[in-house]
């Protein structure tokens, strides 16, 4: 007989532990394979968390547009760095990248604005330094190859506007004078020394002040200024010098503007005249109290910034400015200089005396006929001290009118006409060729 069979009781409570024992292997093997496959499901979600957590996606493309430089494929590169950028906007190095790649393809308009538009939204003065430095390597291309215009200045500026102690801008801007085509707009030029002005404001240096005394006055020695342009001018130096302080050049220049703006207005009548072929209005100007006071001025060399010269010319188009040892003086164009002029009055500086009586002179050239310069017409109105015929052939001295025409025609020849006494009651006129007819035969 078994031990089973002898010990029922014993063989039953075995067999129920054994089964206990198995239930617990199959238990734990349960418990086991769940907390396996929780692991691998923990881990693979973690890893597919990991991998679209936003810096690792940054990451990624930086990495892809690194490779695509490396490659050389710069426009895979830029879809990558841009990718990053959209991804996360505040990541500067990715900026730096873009603007790397796009001036790898010679693009530089986008790289500044890739740099800028990083600048603006990180803050990062990196990018700005990196913006600043492709808008002056730019600069410097084009004054190396000789040409250097207001561009090439304003692009400078854009730099000293948002830092004006940018030692690199400064020593640009002082050193883009002297490259400087002169064949600039007046008004443009007045705008870029207008910001030059603005870019000095909280600068402790002396390099903004330097640049702004150089281009306040467009050239050392001789220039033009349009008279529509000198109101404007006066007021950029009034601008320039409340801001930083008085320049002795600017200030000679100036006082040349404000004395041509007197000139004109004393003409401003006798052209409007003049303009709708008014030449008897010369009479009563050339014996004008404010028309002699000005003639006498030269006549008798006196102080003033208009050229001293004997004869005057007043036109209402441009001035040139000259500096002659250290000092400035201007003149109206005449007519020769200028041929479109709408007209050239001629102040007469010369002594010449009729029984101790100074004459007065005055010649006016009207504006060319359609463009062309002849027949060029030049009138001649002298008050002086001279005889003239009063009935029986009786020669009587008195102050008289004379006037004088002369026309130039495009062969060269010369028609010159002269009325005694003209406007008076005793008024003749000779052709000068019928005279010299008369003295050769």
């Amino acid at each position: 007989m078994s031990y089973s069979s002898k010990y029922p009781e014993r063989r039953r409570a075995r067999e129920k532990c054994d089964r206990r024992v198995r239930r617990k292997r199959i238990d734990f093997f349960r418990r086991l394979g769940f907390l396996l496959v929780s692991t691998i499901v923990a881990v693979v979600s973690g890893y597919l968390t990991y991998i679209h957590i936003p810096l690792v996606k940054v990451n990624k493309a930086l990495a892809a547009g690194d490779a695509h430089i490396e490659n050389a494929d710069y426009e895979e590169a830029i879809n990558s760095y841009s990718k990053a950028i959209a991804i996360d906007p505040d990541t500067a190095s990715a900026y730096s990248d873009l603007a790397r790649a796009y001036l790898a393809i010679d693009d530089k308009e986008s790289a500044m604005s890739t740099l800028h538009t990083g600048w603006e939204t990180t803050g990062n003065k990196t990018l700005l330094s990196n913006y600043h430095a492709v808008i002056l390597n730019e600069a410097v291309a084009e004054m190396n190859s000789g040409n250097t215009d207001l561009g090439t200045v304003s692009k400078i500026v854009d730099v000293l506007e948002e830092d004006n102690t940018n030692k690199d801008a400064l020593q640009l801007v002082n050193a883009s004078y002297s490259r400087l085509e002169e064949d600039s707009y007046f008004e443009e030029y007045a705008e870029l020394v207008g910001r030059i002005i603005d870019a000095n404001q909280g600068s402790e240096g002396e390099d903004l002040k330097n640049a702004i005394d150089k281009f306040i006055v467009p050239s050392d020695s001789c220039f033009t200024v349009k008279v529509s342009d000198i109101d404007a001018y006066i007021e950029l130096i009034d601008r320039a010098e409340n801001a930083v302080g008085v320049f002795d050049k600017a200030e000679g220049v100036k006082a040349c503007l404000v004395n041509a703006k007197e000139v004109l207005g004393m003409f401003s009548g006798i052209f409007e005249q003049l303009d709708i072929g008014n030449v008897d209005e010369l009479r009563d100007f050339v014996v004008s109290d404010e028309y002699i006071k000005l003639r006498d001025i030269f006549l008798n060399k006196e102080e003033t910034p208009q050229e001293n010269t004997v004869y005057i010319p007043i036109s209402r188009e441009k001035i040139i400015l000259n500096c002659r040892d250290g000092k400035w003086s201007y003149r109206f164009l005449d007519f020769d200089e200028n041929p479109t002029t709408a007209g050239v009055i001629t102040i007469w500086a010369n002594f010449f005396e009729d029984d101790g009586v100074q004459r007065s002179s005055v010649s006016y050239e009207p504006a060319s006929i359609a463009g062309n310069r002849y027949p060029h017409t030049k009138y001649l109105v002298t008050y002086l001290y001279s005889y003239i015929t009063k009935g029986n052939s009786t020669k009587v001295a008195q102050l008289n009118y004379r006037l004088e025409i002369e026309i130039q025609l495009p062969d060269g020849t010369t028609k010159e006409s002269v009325i005694g006494d003209w406007g008076g009651s005793n008024e003749w006129e000779m052709d000068i060729d019928t005279i010299e007819s008369r003295i050769k035969a």
